[in-house]
């Protein structure tokens, strides 16, 4: 696993990584009791008024684990897992994700892909939260 970027989560895509590592150990929970995961993450979007990003952070999760060919291990109350620490990194700097989860050439093209998206819908979120703009579509 790559070493931890010196740039912060939240100063690099103007989010709070708490809302993130949220919605991930959300999604584990939903996931680990076979429940539909996305009631999950609107609900712990939803007080921030990101619900707009609940299918980008499903499809986002299901490609890791998918690419990692296992279950994304999350942390519990103040501590990140690995899995969560290298998906943050991820995001940050998402050019390439072989170096932070051992992947296939293929797999590694699709997560970068829902890496490069799930930032740019993240930055589209946040914007429209700064700006005031509804995220009724």
């Amino acid at each position: 696993m790559a070493e931890a970027h010196a740039v912060r989560f939240d100063e690099a895509l103007d989010m709070p990584e708490g809302i993130i590592l949220d919605v991930m150990r959300c999604w584990r929970d939903a996931k680990d009791h076979g429940e539909a995961v996305q009631p999950y993450i609107y609900q712990t979007l939803a007080r921030h008024r990101l619900e707009i990003l609940v299918p980008v952070f499903d499809s986002l999760m299901t490609l890791c684990e998918a690419a990692m060919k296992r279950s994304i291990v999350a942390g519990e109350d103040g501590d990140r897992s690995g899995d969560e620490t290298a998906l943050i990194d991820m995001l940050v700097a998402p050019e390439d994700a072989r170096i932070y989860i051992g992947c296939t050439q293929e797999d590694c093209i699709l997560l970068n892909c829902a890496l490069r998206s799930t930032r740019l819908m993240m930055e589209q979120a946040v914007a429209g939260i700064s700006t005031g703009r509804s995220q009724q579509y």
